[in-house]
């Protein structure tokens, strides 16, 4: 089947948002940063039958929805939202049904250079299970520590991402950051493997 032209997708696009729009009573504008097509995916198929997942460029949605003001003025208030990588969520279902079924597929992942820290994340002030002799790869960090009973303990809370600051966005500090990125994941290593141990 031949792909249709630009201009005839464009107008489908707006007949199938006004559709929606026309369809479905309610909807959620949805972020989609760091979501793959896979996790797409999974979510478009979770959905199915309770849910349709509308995502595109945001000049067409608010082109759509700016179309369609004179048969829904309340449509208004969506214009505002549509900012940044976002798509639409249109359902009749309970919106909390769906907003628990989303959240359902939501998964960690790991930080990228120059991404959006979607919280803070910090290196709590406790003791690492590291020996001594790592000491120098603290002060390199510039981070507090004593020996305590043969381990080395972080004395004070390290904040290391505030939250809408992008990761590692500064070349100076990379090296210095990614070893702190290294450093949490070694933590956590050592305490996976400590509470393996003891049981």
């Amino acid at each position: 089947m031949p792909r249709e032209d630009r201009a005839t997708w464009k107008s489908n696009y707006f007949l199938k948002i006004i559709q929606l729009l026309d369809d479905y009573p309610k909807c959620f504008i949805v972020g989609a940063d760091n979501v793959g097509s896979k996790q797409m995916q999974q979510i478009r198929m979770s959905l199915r039958g309770k849910a349709v997942v509308l995502m595109g460029k945001n000049t067409m949605m608010r082109k759509a929805i700016r179309g369609h003001l004179e048969n829904n003025p309340a449509l208004e208030k969506l214009l505002p939202h549509i900012r940044g990588n976002v798509g639409f969520v249109f359902t009749k279902e309970d919106l909390t049904e769906i907003r628990d079924m989303l959240l359902a597929n939501k998964v960690p992942a790991a930080a990228r250079a120059g991404a959006i820290a979607p919280c803070e994340v910090t290196v709590p002030a406790q003791n690492t299970g590291l020996g001594p002799e790592k000491t120098s790869f603290f002060q390199a960090l510039g981070i507090t520590t004593k020996i305590s009973r043969g381990t080395i303990e972080i004395l004070v809370m390290l904040l290391l991402l505030l939250q809408p600051q992008p990761r590692l966005k500064q070349r100076k500090s990379r090296r210095s950051r990614t070893r702190i990125w290294d450093l949490v994941s070694l933590i956590n290593y050592q305490k996976a493997t400590s509470s393996a141990n003891s049981i």
